[in-house]
């Protein structure tokens, strides 16, 4: 069925076993001085032994004393022959498992580097610039630049090919060069950086002088039949400051000319950084027509990316010539087993990724180890690679609640070796938040989560499902079970604000997005939360006049960071009226008095629908009865602290190691 991506094929010289490579995804796991470790190892051999053909590592430094600032905390490094053992102990764990694997390797991250010295503990002490093909500042990092003499520039192409000499000494399989987002090859080949006046540049030509020596370097030391392939943006989307598609594709070229094996294109930089990672609101398949407009112009293989987790579009994309090879990055993250499992005819049970970026935008932004919302193994291989342990004593126990936290819980105590009976007041698994959650634009991905434990579930013998089926005391009564898990999830809040009560048209964003309550005419949202704004959005897609409340001074300030730098301008070009600063002070005949916090004034708003996003709190009716007659009672998700996804699904998980 997925002929296209599971048959062998090539890059160069390197015999792939099938056309689905993992791309770069950063773990923080490195070393503080730039060292594989062991956790780091074992990520990665889990995803080869997933079935990827080639693993491509996260960024690795390549200069680290003329590009002296790390792009982020905790960059491998490659720059010293010190650094071939572990690399190597990395490189022959992976072949173990018949993957292929490449360093992604750069010079630097340049103007765009948001990390801290190389120098560990300098960060603050020494007055130390970035470095760049220009002084231009990049708009994010906003740090002083030094501009690199001819000189570096010719000392840095020398470095960077020793650096594949140590690669193909430790035993990698091809040489990934880093000409992406936005760090220092990239740099030189964008014009909004570089505004040099000699050979290196101005003219395309000469912006691509710099990769093209690197090219030639990296050939010098490791010979013509090692695979060189360049990663880049074919379009940085920034308009005509920058790179855009046409001078990528001459690019693209000029690198098969140079005799690099294949190019792997990519979008965006850090100005544009949601579409490094794109999110759950870009179409998938977001970048294929960037990679097909480079495979129109060469004769290499082309690699394309851009939310390709359902493996039905990857395979299409192959099909129809689009590309050469798919890179996954998220969607090995989410499912490392996402190959086998296509290979295995069982592609309904992938733990499909939702694009909700908690992996980069929450975790690796913020200087923390990898994690995903779906996987709570994710980051944890060293420990849970191989599987959860089974129970040395195996129990009866009752699950109330098949929400993400209720779910997760189900299915590891199943795979522990448990009895476990699953309740459900709703008709279907994920009847409740998630539901309601799937129906604002982009968000239907989130079904993913309910098609992922049907699909498990329906493989498992000791699970009884019971839905339709309300907990009540009377009910916990005669329930047998030798432990019991609540899992019922979170409830609306509804504040006390003098003349504020659910009604004909006052109702909850969850009724609103299920359908149960329909709004009619002008609507007001009451919370500029993550909820607010997305039923908003929905609400607006429909036509209607919609306005949001909030009493911050922004919307969605506990959003995902990529996700929010998306979301916002969609807010914000919708048409949709936002009222930020304004406190709801009371509700009376259709109308809002709000204070406006930033001069005190008090206005009125009017409306004829008033739907409420102020949050949730816990559903724990049912505790007092369970405490009373089971001793071994756990709270999960939402039911014991109202957060997101990711924090019901761990959750969950962590719960059922427990019992």
């Amino acid at each position: 069925m997925f002929e296209h991506l599971l048959k062998p094929s090539k890059i160069g010289n390197m015999t792939l076993r099938n056309h689905v490579i993992m791309g770069p995804t950063e773990t923080h796991f490195t070393s503080s001085d730039g060292q594989v470790t062991q956790p780091e190892i074992d990520y990665y051999v889990r995803r080869a032994k997933g079935g990827a053909s080639l693993i491509v590592t996260h960024q690795i430094a390549g200069n680290t004393k003329l590009d002296p600032i790390d792009p982020y905390p905790r960059s491998l490094r490659l720059d010293d022959d010190a650094y071939i053992p572990m690399l190597c102990e990395l490189t022959e764990a992976v072949h173990l498992e018949g993957a292929k694997i490449a360093p992604l390797v750069s010079p630097g991250g340049g103007a765009q580097a948001l990390g801290t010295p190389y120098d560990n503990g300098s960060d603050g002490v020494y007055d130390i610039p970035n470095v760049g093909p220009s002084e231009i500042q990049c708009p994010v990092a906003k740090r002083k630049v030094r501009k690199l003499t001819v000189d570096e520039i010719k000392r840095s192409v020398e470095v960077y090919g020793l650096c594949a000499k140590r690669a193909k000494i430790a035993g990698f399989d091809a040489f990934y060069i880093h000409a992406h987002y936005g760090y220092l090859i990239a740099q030189f080949l964008s014009p909004y950086f570089n505004n040099r006046d000699d050979e290196y540049g101005g003219s395309l030509e000469n912006r691509a002088r710099f990769l093209l020596e690197l090219v030639a370097s990296c050939k010098k030391n490791v010979g013509h039949d090692f695979p060189i392939v360049v990663r880049m943006a074919i379009d940085e989307y920034i308009g005509d400051a920058g790179r855009g598609v046409d001078e990528s594709v001459e690019l693209a070229k000029m690198l098969e000319k140079a005799g690099v094996s294949a190019i792997d294109c990519a979008a965006g930089l850090y100005m544009t950084m949601e579409l490094v990672c794109p999110t759950i609101y870009h179409e998938k398949g977001c970048f294929v027509h960037l990679a097909e407009a480079i495979k129109n112009a060469v004769n290499i293989p082309v690699i394309t990316q851009g939310r390709l987790q359902d493996p039905e579009l990857a395979e299409q994309v192959l099909a129809d010539g689009k590309a050469d090879f798919i890179t996954l990055s998220r969607a090995l993250i989410a499912d490392p087993d996402w190959v086998n499992k296509i290979k295995a005819d069982d592609q309904e049970s992938i733990r499909r990724c939702i694009s909700c970026n908690h992996c980069i935008g929450e975790r690796i932004i913020n200087n923390l180890t990898i994690r995903c919302t779906l996987n709570p193994t994710v980051g944890r291989e060293s420990k849970y690679g191989d599987g959860i342990p089974m129970t040395a004593n195996k129990k009866h126990v009752a699950v109330i609640g098949a929400g993400p936290a209720g779910l997760e819980t189900a299915y590891r105590l199943v795979m522990r070796g448990h009895y476990v009976d699953l309740y459900e007041k709703s008709g279907e698994l994920c009847g409740g938040q998630i539901k309601a959650a799937m129906n604002p634009p982009g968000k239907s991905v989130l079904g993913n989560i309910k098609r992922f434990y049907n699909a498990q579930f329906s493989k498992m013998n000791n699970l009884t499902i019971h839905l339709n089926y309300t907990m009540t005391e009377d009910k916990i009564a005669s329930l047998q079970a030798d432990a019991v898990v609540l899992a019922t999830g979170g409830e609306p809040v509804v504040p006390r604000i003098p003349g504020l009560s659910l009604g004909e048209n006052i109702m909850t964003a969850d009724d609103v997005l299920i359908g149960k309550s329909k709004a009619k005419g002008k609507v007001l949202i009451a919370g500029g939360g993550q909820v607010g704004i997305e039923t908003a959005h929905h609400l607006r897609n429909k036509g209607m006049e919609v306005g949001i409340i909030e009493m911050l001074t922004e919307l969605a300030v506990n959003e995902e960071f990529l996700t929010r730098l998306t979301i916002l301008p969609i807010i914000a070009e919708s048409g949709i009226e936002v009222y930020t600063s304004h406190k709801i002070q009371k509700v009376e005949n259709n109308k809002l008095t709000v204070l406006d916090l930033n001069n005190n004034e008090t206005n009125e708003l009017s409306f004829t629908t008033l739907v409420l996003a102020f949050g949730t709190k816990p559903v724990r009716y049912l505790e007092d009865s369970l405490k009373a007659k089971f001793q071994e009672y756990y709270l999960v998700g939402d039911a014991n602290s109202t957060g997101n996804i990711q924090k019901a699904i761990e959750s969950g998980f962590f719960t059922a190691l427990k019992i």
